[in-house]
């Protein structure tokens, strides 16, 4: 398949000639696209489009000529449970890179030591979606809101794992990549979870989780745990 540039459209449809946002009409305008130039456009929802786009000198738009690609959401879930990082441009990171890697959900944690509880949605999602584009995936994932730790007993999947550095027993990152089933792994903030919390996830189901015998800062604990989960499935 040609490489083509690739615009985000969560409402194209065959036939539907659409105007771009500001952010995507600036990423036009930096490709120096002509009239009626081929792109890629993809919807966030499984579906790739080949359109033509029409630039202006206020904005432009794009046909959606034909389907490409229709990929059905993977039954298999890959759950991400972080808190976010005090330097916000450390949790940018973890929402860029685990778009790139292919999970399905983001739910921003509020702790006992979360030193971060708000944040910029509208900055979170170009970032995700420059990060969809980029890494040629097309379904993108859904970023809830900041969440407090207790509502972590609403969230199910086949196995939920809770990585921590507290003296107890803990299960090996190897199991991440045994199962094809869904995973949901929650990371804490940079003073790890407290030992309530702890407790309070096991109650909950969830499994203690080792990520090997180093401290791992909150950032790299979550993009270590997701490529861990993602290395049999894919």
């Amino acid at each position: 398949m040609e490489d083509l540039p690739r615009f985000y459209l969560p409402q194209a449809q065959l036939g539907l000639r659409l105007n771009l946002d500001e952010e995507e009409w600036r990423h036009a305008k930096v490709l120096r696209l002509g009239d009626n130039s081929a792109v890629h456009v993809v919807t966030g929802v499984g579906e790739l489009f080949i359109g033509f786009i029409t630039p202006a000198k206020r904005g432009a738009s794009i046909l959606i000529d034909q389907l490409l690609t229709s990929k059905p959401r993977p039954e298999r879930r890959l759950i991400l449970a972080v808190a976010p990082t005090k330097n916000m441009a450390r949790f940018e990171w973890i929402i860029e890179k685990s778009v790139e890697i292919g999970v399905d959900e983001i739910i921003p944690l509020q702790c006992e030591n979360s030193e971060r509880i708000h944040l910029k949605r509208e900055r979170l999602d170009r970032i995700a979606i420059s990060a969809l584009k980029q890494s040629k995936n097309l379904w993108m994932p859904e970023i809830h809101e900041v969440v407090k730790f207790d509502s972590m007993r609403d969230f199910k999947t086949d196995s939920n794992w809770i990585a921590h550095c507290l003296d107890s027993e803990k299960n090996s990152i190897h199991e991440l990549s045994t199962t094809s089933c869904s995973q949901l792994i929650c990371i804490g903030p940079e003073g790890d979870f407290s030992s309530k919390e702890l407790d309070m996830a096991i109650a909950f189901g969830f499994k203690p989780l080792s990520l090997g015998e180093h401290r791992l800062r909150t950032e790299t604990a979550a993009i270590t745990a997701c490529i861990a989960a993602n290395l049999l499935y894919h």
